[in-house]
């Protein structure tokens, strides 16, 4: 069942715009600046190589289907701000066109050329569930492996997992412009290291802010590299 409009949307163009979403069928309130928040992030990780899974790429799709079906909307009864955000999404969408290249989904019609198209690049991961779910080669080509990549290589000069992880928020990898992304990284780089439920919850609250760098090097003291 669609989620309800929250009483923070409850007037205007923001209220408007949650309840055709809701009524679209999308599940949680979501308002006009958190749906294009979440597209202009689908865009910057289409040109660094999408970095997530292909759930959280079709996820993003449907965002955009569904800002499609409510934008004329908004547009018809007159909204000046469904314009402005038109315009806004029609920014990202040209850096999402950059990557999505190949038509690979005919089935859909040209005018929802997120659904009919297929990223020419993304993160090894990705390509290989996309290959696998759809029978489409997607080059595997990230700035996410590439900080992988990097991660490993360091941790096999003897630095310890925790300076590794501090290494990459200190240098701003791309890895780290969010947190989940770099919780991603790290299991992926370090399988050994997030082998137990305490460590991953340790790196994990180190990321958000909870924990010290003291604290995560000694949590992490018996890891000292990505092998196990």
């Amino acid at each position: 069942m669609p989620g309800s409009v929250p009483d923070s949307f409850s007037d205007g163009f923001d209220g408007e715009f949650s309840r055709l979403f809701s009524e679209a069928g999308w599940r949680k309130p979501i308002g006009p600046a958190e749906a294009l928040r979440r597209w202009q992030d689908f865009a910057d990780d289409c040109l660094a190589g999408f970095p997530w899974d292909v759930e959280d790429y079709n996820n993003d799709l449907t965002l955009r289907s569904r800002i499609a079906e409510v934008l004329p909307a908004l547009d018809v009864a007159g909204h000046d701000r469904a314009r402005r955000l038109a315009e806004e999404i029609e920014a990202a969408d040209s850096r999402v066109r950059s990557v999505l290249r190949s038509e690979s989904f005919s089935r859909f019609p040209e005018e929802q050329w997120w659904l009919r198209r297929s990223p020419a690049y993304a993160c090894r991961r990705f390509c290989a569930d996309f290959h696998e779910a759809y029978g489409v080669e997607v080059e595997p080509r990230s700035r996410f492996d590439d900080d992988v990549r990097e991660m490993i290589r360091l941790s096999a000069t003897g630095l310890p997992v925790s300076d590794v992880l501090i290494h990459a928020r200190d240098e701003s990898l791309y890895a780290s412009v969010r947190s989940g992304l770099l919780f991603r990284a790290f299991r992926e780089a370090f399988p050994a290291a997030g082998r137990t439920r305490q460590d991953r919850q340790l790196v994990l609250r180190w990321i958000s802010g909870g924990v010290e760098d003291a604290e995560l090097r000694s949590g992490l003291a018996g890891e000292q590299s990505g092998k196990g």
